[in-house]
This record gives structure tokens, sequence and C-alpha cells, in this order.
């Protein structure tokens, strides 16, 4: 019964409801690197203040723009949940001509960092 009750929660949270991590971790704004094509999700509560993300963004360099908007979905070939539940909490997203694979294994050198395919 247990079961099947998961398999019904799940099925509705996946059922047109967009990306089920961006549900569950709303961004707080973004930060785009066009090199290696990556983005950042502001997740944790850190980053409430507006400016937070935006001068975070911009020390990065090398092109990067800040978005108050989530990162782009399309494309998107894997996600990191880096520091899970802190207030500093980000989301890092990989596009190609990174794949799952070298996604993953981006992710795994972050330490407490958790791997999401899609």
């Amino acid at each position: 019964m247990m079961k099947l009750t998961t398999v019904v929660v799940l099925a509705v949270l996946g059922a047109g409801c967009g990306d089920v991590l961006n549900d569950i971790l709303p961004s707080k704004g973004s930060c785009t690197i066009p090199s290696p094509r990556s983005c950042t999700d502001y997740t944790g509560s850190a980053w409430n203040t507006p400016t937070s993300g935006s001068g975070t963004c911009a020390a990065v360099g090398g092109g990067a723009t800040f978005s108050s908007a989530a990162c782009a979905t399309t494309g998107r070939v894997g996600s990191c949940v880096v520091n899970d539940g802190a207030s500093s909490e980000v989301v890092l997203r990989f596009y190609p001509p990174s794949t799952t694979a070298t996604a993953q294994a981006a992710c795994g050198s972050q330490a407490g960092s958790r791997f999401v395919a899609n």
C-alpha cells in the first residue's frame, strides 16, 4: 500500500508541473556562465537579499550574467544541489557540451553535494 501511495504522489508531482526540482527549491535568481555553459540557481535563504546573488555573480567574472529568473531548463543535462538545506544552498546546472557523466563527476567533486539527472 505504501509503495502505491509513493508512486501516486510522484506521478502527481511530475504530471505537467514543470521542473519538480525547481518547485521544491525555488530560485531567488541565477547566474549564467557562458563557457563552459553552466548556470547557478541561488536557492538558500542567504540569497533572499536582492543584491546577494547579483554581487556573487558579478564576482565570478568571465562574462557571467545575473538574472532574477531561474536557470533555463531546455537542454540541461544535470543539476547539482550544493549545501543542501543550508542558507547558502545553490543548484548548479549543466548544459552541453557537458554530458550527464561529466556533470555528475563535477558534482561529485563538491563536498556534500547531490546530483540530479535531467
